[in-house]
């Protein structure tokens, strides 16, 4: 029994390393097509802004198909959902070389957005299948190491295949990516079809409530509020940097900081949490948030930059898990596909509508009073985690 017990608490399971590197994979492709996507465009004659309406198009492709993906998920299982998006998006990804025309490359970058809306709400949620319940955080910790992974090695890699301005290689390269990832979706064993419901349960979800979990509400409204600072931070912190006498190269390493404290946040911030209670670490990681904001517009060296660069990615590194595995695990279990839908969306609506709401603030304020008004918005981020998510430490 000792044995069976320690089993279905490990996280590292056959099917989870399957996951994991189905979901690595996607987003090596993904930021490898992203890398080669704006050098392909430019030498085909597109302009800046035909190169950004494309990278729109696919965030609002992705955007519009969140929403029914959970309904998807719990009605038809996993398998079907993932392996279509997958499918779809390394499809669309290799055609994105082959294509010289603009409106072609437009679909296909919608195409790209559906695929990759359904593979990640698909994979997140077939993670969370298998991972045991007390260690969910730290399993969906895990995954978003995917993420900070991608980001070191994508680019790079794309770059190398590109050589003499080859991109069709590039694309191709992505495409082998992609298709690494569908060999290990298809060895997954335990992959969920339709959850059961009650009729009771069928009953009560009617209408537009179908398409989203209200147990995963709250945590995705806090992350939509989390994932707008984010996107300010993100998007205004090389402007801001390079006009106070930063170096590109300063920049460079402040986002390279990011990323590694990130990828640690990952690894460890489920356990640190564990150890302090969800209380006092969620305090923590935010005040860890907060103390970035601030640290940047009153920085006059570079090291006070990366400091800022090192706190803020293992605050929001360990938040992000914790919210999403509280929406996940406060839904039932025939929902679990409609609240990671919920979850993503708010995170995609914080992050995506997010820069354009802190550059109107920009444009009246500055970015210093930005990066101050985004320290507030963390405290009050905190406090609507102890509001809306209450939550016992057994004593801690």
């Amino acid at each position: 029994m000792g044995k069976g017990q320690n089993q279905s608490k490990a996280v590292f399971t056959r099917d989870f390393l399957l996951i994991f590197l189905a979901g690595g994979a996607i987003r090596i492709c993904y930021q490898m097509q992203g890398t080669v996507m704006p050098l392909y465009g430019n030498a085909l004659g597109f302009t800046a802004a035909m190169v950004g309406t494309s990278t729109t198009v696919c965030t609002i492709a992705s955007l519009m198909l969140r929403p029914v993906l959970g309904i998807w998920l719990d009605r038809y299982g996993r398998r079907v959902i993932v392996l279509c998006g997958t499918g779809l998006f390394v499809l669309a990804t290799w055609l994105c070389g082959l294509s010289g025309s603009f409106a072609v490359l437009l679909l296909l970058r919608a195409m790209q957005g559906f695929g990759f809306a359904a593979h990640t709400t698909a994979v997140n949620t077939m993670a969370t299948d298998v991972l045991p319940e007390e260690r969910m955080a730290e399993g969906i910790g895990y995954m978003g190491l995917t993420g900070s992974v991608s980001l070191a090695l994508a680019p790079a890699f794309a770059l190398a295949l590109i050589d003499k301005e080859r991109y069709r290689r590039g694309f191709n390269g992505a495409f082998l990516v992609g298709t690494l990832a569908v060999v290990c979706l298809l060895a997954v064993k335990n992959v969920k079809g339709r959850a059961k419901a009650s009729p009771a349960g069928d009953r009560q979800i009617q209408g537009l409530e179908r398409f989203w979990e209200k147990q995963a509400l709250k945590p995705a409204l806090i992350m939509l509020i989390l994932g707008a600072c984010y996107a300010g931070l993100s998007t205004f912190l090389a402007i801001y940097a390079l006009d106070k006498g930063f170096s590109p190269v300063h920049v460079s390493v402040y986002f390279t900081v990011n990323a590694i404290a990130t990828a640690l946040a990952r690894l460890f911030g489920s356990s640190m949490m564990r150890l302090t209670g969800a209380k006092r670490g969620m305090f923590a990681a935010a005040g860890l948030c907060m103390t970035a904001f601030v640290l940047i517009p009153v920085s006059t060296s570079a090291a006070g930059l990366w400091i800022a660069a090192a706190l803020h990615g293992f605050g929001y590194g360990t938040i992000y898990p914790q919210l999403n595995a509280m929406a996940v695990m406060r839904a039932a279990p025939e929902r679990r596909g409609t609240a990671m839908a919920t979850f993503l969306t708010g995170m995609d609506i914080g992050v995506g509508f997010g820069a354009g709401f802190w550059g109107i603030v920009v444009d009246r304020i500055g970015m210093d009073q930005m990066f101050y008004i985004c320290a507030a918005v963390t405290a009050v981020v905190y406090a609507a985690y102890r509001l809306l998510l209450p939550v016992t430490d057994e004593g801690k």
